[in-house]
C-alpha cells in the first residue's frame, strides 16, 4: 500500500502480531490503521480525529478500504475518551505531532492503556524524561529517514523494557546508544544535532538565557560523537 511513508511503516513494525486493540490518536485520515488492518496484525484499531472535517475523511477512507470491520473512527480528543469508555487498549500511536502536543495528549495516560507506540517531530528527550518520571520502560527503540528527515520511534511498555537511568539515556536511547555501533542514522543524527546547535550559538548572545543552555547541549552531544566515531560504540 503505496498511501503510507516509510515512517509509518515502521510504525506499524512496532506493533506487535496479535495485539487486541491498538489507538491511533490523530490518524491523519486512518491511514495507518488502514495499513495495520490490511496486514492482519491486530483485532481492532480506533482511529481518533479532533476536528470534523479529517474525522469524516477518516470514516470514508474506512470505508472505501473495506475495514470497517476492524478500524472505527472516534471524533475526540486526545486520550480522554479511552477513560470515558473503558476500553483496554494495547498499544496507543501518538506520531507525526510536536513533542510539546504530544506531552499534552499523555496528561491523560490511563490506566487501560499498556503501550505508548511514540514519534514526535522534534525532542525526544523530553518523552523519554516523560516516561522516566512515570517510572515507565523503554521496550523499543528506532530511527528511521522519512524524507530526507531523521526521526525517532520509541515504543514505551509500563511493565517490561529498558529502564531509563541517566542523561545518556535521555539524550540519545537506553536502546539506540547500545546498538549505535552499526547504525549509521544515529550518527548521521547526532552530527546534525551538533551542528544545529553550533549555527544556533552564532546567532544569539552571550549574555542570551539560552546561550549556557544551547552551549551545554552542544558540549554533550560532541563529547559523546566524537567518542562515537573514534571508538565505533559509545560507552
Amino acid at each position: 500500500m503505496n498511501i503510507v511513508s516509510s515512517r509509518l511503516i515502521a510504525i506499524a513494525n512496532m506493533v506487535s502480531d496479535g495485539e487486541n486493540i491498538i489507538a491511533d490518536i490523530g490518524s491523519d485520515h486512518a491511514y495507518l490503521a488502514i495499513y495495520l488492518a490490511k496486514s492482519a496484525k491486530v483485532k481492532k484499531i480506533f482511529a481518533t480525529e479532533l476536528n470534523d472535517g479529517p474525522y469524516e475523511i477518516t470514516k470514508t477512507n474506512i470505508r472505501n478500504f473495506g475495514v470497517a470491520h476492524i478500524v472505527e473512527a472516534i471524533k475526540a480528543d486526545g486520550l480522554k475518551w479511552i477513560e470515558d469508555k473503558k476500553i483496554s487498549i494495547s498499544s496507543v500511536i501518538i506520531a507525526g505531532m510536536g513533542t510539546t502536543t504530544i506531552l499534552k495528549i499523555l496528561e491523560n495516560d490511563s490506566k487501560f492503556i499498556d503501550c505508548f507506540i511514540l514519534s514526535p517531530n522534534t525532542d525526544a528527550f523530553k518523552i523519554r524524561k516523560w516516561v522516566k518520571n512515570k517510572k515507565y520502560f523503554i521496550e523499543d527503540e528506532k530511527l528511521i529517514l522519512d524524507n530526507e528527515i531523521i526521526y525517532e520511534l520509541i515504543k514505551v511498555n509500563k511493565y517490561a523494557g529498558k529502564k531509563i537511568k541517566n542523561y545518556k539515556d535521555l539524550f540519545f536511547g537506553p536502546i539506540l546508544r547500545k546498538t549505535s555501533k552499526d547504525n549509521r542514522l544515529f550518527t548521521q543524527k547526532w552530527i546534525l544535532e551538533e551542528e544545529k546547535y553550533t549555527k544556533l550559538l552564532t546567532t544569539i548572545p552571550n549574555d542570551n538565557l539560552n546561550f549556557k543552555k544551547y552551549t551545554k547541549l552542544k558540549k554533550i552531544i560532541g563529547k559523546y560523537i566524537n567518542k562515537e566515531l573514534k571508538y565505533g560504540k559509545a560507552k
